[in-house]
């Protein structure tokens, strides 16, 4: 059986306590843990232990972490994804998390229904990544914000920046750089042609995914999938 996981947010120090609260842990009662059970304890910027309940109460878990603490390295290629804000952000959300996203951005663009910055939903949104993390066993979890194109694209500083175009004639296959990828999905009507020429500025090159027609909430697999994959030919 494999051992639980709890994302545990502080810092893991050897031979120590951490306390948590029961809110969130309720699959640890489901699954009928107890005193002297094993956890996988995870603080979501690489490092993982195992420790062993020392107590288990209705509104908090005590468990002892008296095994060596690791730290794993960050996850390789390092991808900085950007998709315009949409109803069904959360899958987006979950999905980028179990694919290993470096840092997810939920954007404002022209064709966005919803411009408001809600940081109740943000907050919401590292609640499902940290989740899927926990689910997927993945010991990074990846930043969660929301912000406008514009904002995005000016803080980016990685070399290889694109943005998904199916007029390109630029394939993703085409990428031969992945140490560190700052990459843009727009709406499914696309960036505006002012959009478009902002990015294009900012050096960010149009790329396509072949003649795939793909909703918007499900790109962000699919274009994290190949990037996986093409990655992997250049290790």
């Amino acid at each position: 059986m494999r051992i639980p996981r709890i994302y545990y947010p502080d810092e893991l120090r050897e031979n120590s306590k951490i306390n948590l609260t029961a809110k969130g842990l309720n699959h640890l009662k489901v699954l009928k843990l107890k005193r002297g059970n094993k956890v996988e304890i995870f603080n979501g910027k690489g490092k993982v232990s195992i420790g062993v309940i020392e107590n288990l109460g209705r509104d908090e878990l005590l468990v002892n972490l008296n095994e060596k603490i690791t730290q794993e390295k960050a996850i390789s290629p390092e991808i900085n994804l950007g998709v315009s804000n949409i109803r069904n952000f959360d899958k987006v959300v979950k999905d980028s998390s179990q694919m290993g996203v470096t840092s997810l951005t939920s954007l404002m663009t022209s064709r966005t229904k919803e411009r408001k910055l809600k940081e109740e939903k943000v907050k919401r949104w590292n609640s499902i990544s940290s989740s899927s993390c926990e689910q997927s066993g993945l010991n990074w979890i990846p930043k969660i914000t929301q912000m406008k194109l514009e904002k995005w694209a000016e803080n980016s500083n990685n070399e290889s920046r694109y943005f998904l175009n199916p007029r390109s004639k630029l394939f993703i296959g085409d990428i031969e750089e992945f140490s560190a990828i700052d990459l843009v999905i727009g709406p499914e009507g696309g960036f505006s042609s002012e959009e478009e020429s902002f990015l294009i500025q900012k050096n960010f090159i149009g790329i396509n995914c072949g003649d795939l027609i793909i909703k918007t909430e499900s790109m962000p697999i699919v274009v994290l999938s190949m990037l996986k994959v093409l990655a992997e030919q250049f290790e």
